[in-house]
């Protein structure tokens, strides 16, 4: 039963959904490479290059965040909009993406997402 576990969670990491619920709307999200200048669409996490950039598509809102290297974390900020693979109390979660917006005030606006496989999506 660990082994399965340990598996889909490395299959996740590697393949993660591009599609989410955030706050009960649909995201879609869509990372790709540009290091060499060609946009190229990328599903696997360890593969992201220097010039990546994450398109975001919710509600009414259509955002392009470059990538952002820190040690130990996966995510894209133009420092007023923030998408993360990284949990920084339950480690690296690819399921449940941290969306955050920072507001004119200082204040930190966290959105709720979860995952949408494949296999949950209705026709």
């Amino acid at each position: 039963m660990i082994f399965i576990s340990f598996f889909l969670s490395l299959l996740i990491t590697l393949n993660p959904s591009s599609d989410f619920n955030c706050d009960g709307d649909r995201l879609t999200a869509v990372i790709r490479n540009n290091l060499n200048g060609d946009f190229a669409i990328t599903d696997n996490l360890e593969n992201i290059d220097k010039g990546a950039f994450v398109v975001l598509h919710w509600r009414d809102i259509n955002l392009m965040l470059p990538v952002s290297f820190k040690v130990g974390d996966i995510s894209f900020t133009d420092k007023k909009w923030l998408w993360s693979y990284q949990d920084e109390k339950n480690g690296l979660r690819m399921d449940e993406p941290r969306f955050a917006q920072l507001l004119p005030n200082g204040e930190i606006q966290e959105f709720s997402c979860l995952a949408i496989f494949k296999e949950d999506m209705i026709s």
